[in-house]
């Protein structure tokens, strides 16, 4: 009867040692499992504030490059005006002097 009690008693003491790891074994996948998700929230939010730096960057840069595209266009359009302008200028002086000489020729005989 002793023998069988003692074998009970090893019995009993291997099942609670046995629970006893799988509780720490428990605790130790729940700790490492928050960790993860502390580490892979912290990663998302990293890319999510690299990505938004990097949209905002690009956005500056579209911005620029648009204000300097508009400018050239504006310069090539006023430059085109200009020419247009001279052109116009020179061929009413060449109008005017034709209309002054006709003028004259219809005053003085």
């Amino acid at each position: 009867m002793f023998v069988l009690l003692e074998a009970f008693k090893a019995i009993k003491e291997k099942h609670l040692e046995a629970k006893r790891i799988v509780e720490e074994a428990t605790a130790k996948s729940e700790k490492l499992i928050s960790e993860a998700e502390q580490k892979a929230l912290k990663v998302y939010e990293e890319a999510y504030k690299t990505t938004l730096s990097q949209a905002e960057q690009k956005a500056i840069e579209l911005k620029r490059k648009a204000a300097k595209d508009a400018e050239n266009e504006l310069a090539k359009f006023l430059s085109t005006a200009e020419d247009q302008a001279k052109g116009i200028e020179a061929k009413a002086r060449k109008n005017f002097k034709a209309a002054v000489d006709s003028v004259l020729n219809m005053v003085l005989p």
